[in-house]
């Protein structure tokens, strides 16, 4: 569990936490000035996604450039070249998933420490022939997604990949949530957007606002709901997808629009 403003800082120069440093997810949240920028680059073996919290980014997929205001979700699955830039006055701050880490969280400790990574990063220059197409990326603009609806809670769909499934949930009023459980092939995580939701994480319970990250292991029991009359908003990330999404689209009661 980490609250708004907590992790693992890797970097001394800009607001760079580390919130989860799993083998199937590596998550951070940054915050960047404008001008600020990161080259063109190409992963082979995971995806590499961004939820854009605050600002915007101008974002470079294969060939293509799109701007993501706050709201905006992005993935470049393996093979496909990406970059972006922040462009707002203000600065921008977002989200940065890693499926699986791929070596992130190390490389990136190694280069806060001043010393070689213990394993390679997945990382490479823009090949020549440019790899994938755009068309492999996933881009969704705010509100954009699949939505499944249920009562009072609507699911967006992100992401619905091997590596990764995100959802965007939207509840209005009280929400009791799934029972306690437990997932024997994926991590499960929650990053709170707006409003409060209650956690509870292996017989502990506990209410987090905005920028609150909870994640589940693979064996760790857990729920989440929303108690109170007032609207919350949450990222739900399962790493790997393990087919996550598609149960939930086909949950007894579930309309999609």
């Amino acid at each position: 569990m980490r609250a708004s403003g907590e992790g693992e800082s890797l970097s001394d120069e800009a607001e760079y936490l580390l919130k989860a440093a799993l083998p199937p997810l590596s998550l951070l949240e940054s915050a960047y000035p404008r001008g600020e920028a990161v080259r063109p680059h190409v992963h082979e073996r995971h995806s590499d996604a961004f939820y854009v919290l605050k600002g915007e980014l101008e974002f470079r997929v294969a060939d293509e450039t799109v701007h993501l205001p706050a709201g905006s979700f992005v993935v470049a699955p393996p093979g496909v070249v990406h970059g972006f830039s922040v462009v707002s006055a203000d600065g921008a701050r977002w989200l940065n998933l890693h499926a699986p880490d791929g070596g992130f969280a190390e490389s990136r400790r190694a280069r806060r420490d001043g010393r070689e990574p213990r394993e390679p990063l997945d990382v490479s220059p823009p090949p020549a022939d440019g790899r994938r197409p755009a068309t492999e990326a996933i881009v969704r603009l705010p509100g954009e997604g699949e939505r499944l609806t249920q009562r009072n809670r609507v699911a967006t769909v992100k992401a619905e990949l091997p590596e990764l499934g995100v959802l965007e949930f939207e509840l209005d009023g009280h929400f009791t949530g799934p029972d306690l459980h437990t997932h024997d092939d994926h991590t499960d995580s929650f990053y709170v957007l707006e409003g409060e939701i209650e956690f509870t994480v292996e017989g502990t319970t506990f209410t987090g606002g905005p920028g609150m990250f909870v994640a589940a292991p693979i064996g760790v029991e857990h729920r989440f709901g929303k108690p109170g009359p007032t609207r919350a908003r949450l990222l739900n990330v399962h790493a790997p997808g393990a087919g996550f999404v598609d149960r939930l689209r086909h949950a007894s009661g579930a309309t999609i629009r």
